[in-house]
């Protein structure tokens, strides 16, 4: 039986090459930028709350770069928008994928008409758009767009992916042909242990403690390469990079693999996800860590509300009792998708000891598994089902009211443990006047420089209820004031100086902005959005405005408390 155990074990440690060739073998795309490569970002690496869904082609800075169709195909949806993939086009292919080109500059022509064109019906900027699906057909190879730094792109680039047309999973774009090679061996920086227990214990203390690592001949072996002393239930992690062809361009890694005493226990590959998944980049990720120090470490075992299927082999979700009082040897391998490499190997032994008695402050236990709620007559909390990933000790506390708010600052837990779902919030506010009510909203404080950040809510009965994504330090503010609207072409409200476009910055102090519209001679016009600068742009256009002639321009912009601010000026055009 043990052998069999064995023979499974070691099947399912190879299956990640069987898969990437099978998908080589079956798909004939090639790459949407033309050579050099060099990215930014692959396939399944670790972000902010969420798992990188592609690959972003960095463009030396730049934009404008011809984009081209990978496959034949049409165009099934093209999307514009101030945030997320900004300008961005999705082309199903008769293979059953679809592609998606992100953050484009601009469209090809005829798709650029087309949507200008349904942007001015619906009077919006924002759109999300299906056109018929022998509407726009393009030939693999062929211009469809250019790249650009639209949407939330921290940099000009092109944001790639591979999906599953039928099922929308996103798919690893690394495993088909596109023409990109890879050499270089991912590179490992250090080796996390966990205890997990209040009775586990790493180097005689029951706190996680990093291991650095060297280079060696083959692979890495920690600093000080001495046998690492643990007790009890015991965790592992990984940090590692990848940098494609030594370009040293940090990315992350395709897969990671843990094995005791030969003996695969836990291992991840990056295939392809659920996008409804990719919040679990949160419990994948060493939440903690990433916050305190700014590292990705990537969790060699499984938190118990961990539900993405990403992990094979998977024995005890790759906890392991250390309790026998004996040494073992562990080895981690560390892939990327053209198959490179590397390990690190080290050793433990165990060794029983008595822990110190640490006292640990606790409100109330909430359980990863089912609703908790936790309230007194200063907060409510309500924490559903399948928001946690593991089981906490929730902690609360409460301190004076801060400088203009409205309630008690509000101590919910610590910002080191992540959610997967939202939660409610209810703050109670006796000290809200009744005429700021409706201008009423719960933010989130910054405990360093006390800076506020909109949260959002409604007023209700003496409370204030919204949804928080994340834990943290809260209070109830008000938002009173309109947004700030600032000309960068139009001079005393009157004269041009710019002859080719219209530019205002907007800014909110606090809610954010929910809408602006912008109006010449009482018709709508099309402001692109730049929510990166505060930006919105016209470019005049003379298909849709008679030049020659003195104009009225109408601005109003309003903000998430229904807040607004117009600017009018007469123009001449």
């Amino acid at each position: 039986m043990r052998y069999f155990f064995l023979i499974l074990m070691l099947f399912f440690y190879q299956e990640p090459e069987l898969h990437a060739k099978k998908l080589s073998a079956n798909e004939s795309f090639i790459s949407p930028l033309k050579p050099p490569f060099f990215f930014s970002g692959d396939f399944g690496e670790l972000r902010a709350s969420h798992f990188h869904s592609g690959l972003d082609f960095r463009t030396q800075g730049r934009t404008g770069l011809p984009v081209y169709a990978a496959k034949d195909g049409y165009i099934s949806r093209i999307g514009v928008s101030s945030s997320g993939y900004g300008n961005a086009l999705y082309m199903n292919h008769p293979d059953g994928t679809t592609t998606l080109y992100g953050h484009l500059e601009r469209f090809h022509p005829k798709l650029e008409e087309y949507v200008r064109e349904k942007q001015y019906d619906k009077e919006s900027f924002t759109v999300n758009l299906s056109p018929f699906t022998e509407e726009f057909n393009f030939k693999k190879g062929e211009i469809i767009a250019w790249s650009g730094n639209s949407g939330s792109s921290g940099g000009p680039h092109l944001h790639f992916e591979i999906r599953d047309t039928k099922s929308e999973m996103a798919c690893n774009p690394l495993l088909y042909d596109l023409g990109i090679k890879d050499n270089s061996a991912p590179k490992i920086a250090a080796v996390y242990v966990y205890p997990l227990t209040e009775k586990s214990s790493v180097a005689q203390l029951n706190i996680k403690k990093r291991f650095e690592t060297i280079p060696i001949s083959g692979g890495y072996q920690l600093k000080n390469n001495l046998p690492i002393e643990v007790f009890g239930k015991i965790g592992f992690g990984i940090q590692a990079d990848d940098d494609f062809n030594g370009t040293g361009l940090k990315c992350g890694i395709y897969s990671a693999t843990l094995l005791c005493d030969g003996i695969p226990v836990f291992g991840f590959k990056m295939d392809k996800f659920a996008f409804e998944d990719s919040r679990y980049a949160n419990s994948q990720a060493d939440f903690e860590e990433r916050v305190k120090s700014h590292r990705w470490v990537q969790r060699l075992y499984r938190q118990p509300g961990n539900y993405i299927k990403i992990y094979e082999p998977l024995i005890d979700d790759g906890i392991l009792s250390l309790d026998d009082g004996k040494g073992h040897e562990f080895e981690i391998i560390v892939s990327d998708a053209f198959k490179n490499k590397t390990k690190v190997k080290f050793t433990t032994f165990s060794k029983k000891i008595q822990l110190p008695l640490i006292y640990r402050p606790v409100t109330k236990k909430f359980l990863f598994d089912q609703p908790n709620e936790f309230g007194n007559d200063q907060i409510k909390i309500g924490i559903p089902k399948g928001a946690l990933y593991d089981n906490l000790d929730f902690i609360w506390k409460s301190s004076p009211q801060p400088p203009g708010c409205y309630s008690p600052m509000q101590f919910v837990q610590t910002q080191f443990v992540p959610l997967q779902k939202p939660c409610s919030i209810s703050l109670k506010c006796e000290a809200l006047p009744e005429s700021l009510i409706d201008k009423a909203l719960i933010v989130a404080i910054d405990q360093t420089s006390g800076k506020k950040f909109a949260i959002g809510g409604e007023y209700s009965a003496g409370w204030v209820t919204a949804n928080m994504n994340s834990f943290g330090s809260f209070s109830v503010a008000v938002d009173n004031t309109p947004p700030v609207i600032v000309s960068l072409s139009v001079k005393d409200k009157k004269t041009l100086t710019d002859s080719i476009k219209l530019e205002f910055k907007i800014t909110d102090n606090l809610s954010g902005i929910k809408s602006y519209r912008g109006e010449i001679d009482g018709k709508w016009v099309l402001f692109e959005f730049d929510a990166k600068k505060d930006l919105i742009t016209y470019i005049f256009d003379k298909k849709r405005m008679v030049f020659g002639k003195s104009h009225l321009l109408r601005l109003t912009v309003t903000d998430n408390k229904d807040n607004s601010s117009e600017y009018k000026a007469i123009i001449y055009k």
